[in-house]
């Protein structure tokens, strides 16, 4: 399979545009995978106007009802997203069959383990201090699967952080005593790095939708997360 990512690693979706090229590459594929849940809508016009008639489009997470698009952040969702590219992939090329089911289990399998080892590091953190703080609105999956609160200072959309809610959740993190607070390497913006400058809040690292050489797969990505 010859595999073409339209959104490049550690480019910010919610601001991305398209290229004459990327309808080019769908106009040639025989199976193309979106998101969908209002992630990545934005590309729906684009792939009507471009899919060939032999090409078929599935999105990953139809099934799944939630108005937080990020379903991968629960490793279970993304049980879901495997099978259906998996059926996807038997109806494009069913010679190929049997190779995309063994691949499926083989990863389905990894994604429960993966799953269970989340779970075993996160319990690590005391119940009362399991309250994970983003500049994105995008881990709440993530942080229900593995019972934990979550807040953020931008809406999922990654709109603009206000000072109000600035101040409101700092307010928030102060009367809990939060040590850090997380930030995506491509929305890493100067309101919350200021937020370091006295060196009472640490500011982490944690990757929601996009990669880069260190966190390169996604295992990987929900591993660093964890940890």
């Amino acid at each position: 399979l010859e595999v073409h990512t339209i959104v490049p690693p550690g480019v910010d979706i919610h601001s991305f545009q398209t290229t004459p090229d990327d309808s080019k590459q769908i106009s040639r594929a025989a199976l193309i995978v979106s998101n969908g849940s209002g992630l990545d809508d934005f590309l729906d016009p684009v792939i009507r106007g471009a899919i060939s008639s032999q090409g078929t489009h599935v999105v990953a997470s139809a099934g799944l009802d939630s108005p937080d698009p990020h379903f991968w952040q629960n490793p279970l969702f993304v049980v879901e997203y495997v099978e259906i590219i998996r059926d996807a992939l038997v109806d494009a090329d069913p010679e190929g069959g049997p190779d995309y089911k063994a691949g499926a289990a083989r990863y389905i399998k990894q994604l429960h383990a993966l799953d269970r080892e989340i779970a075993s590091v996160l319990a690590q953190v005391p119940e009362e201090r399991r309250h994970l703080v983003t500049f994105h609105d995008a881990f709440g999956h993530f942080t229900k699967r593995y019972g934990w609160k979550s807040s953020a200072f931008t809406a999922g959309d990654a709109t603009e952080v206000t000072p109000g809610a600035v101040v409101a959740l700092m307010e928030l993190v102060d009367s809990q005593s939060i040590p850090a607070v997380f930030a995506e390497p491509q929305l890493r913006p100067g309101a919350i790095r200021s937020l370091s400058q006295d060196g009472k809040l640490r500011v982490g690292t944690i990757y929601s939708d996009g990669l880069d050489g260190r966190v390169d797969t996604y295992l990987k990505m929900m591993r660093f997360n964890a940890n």
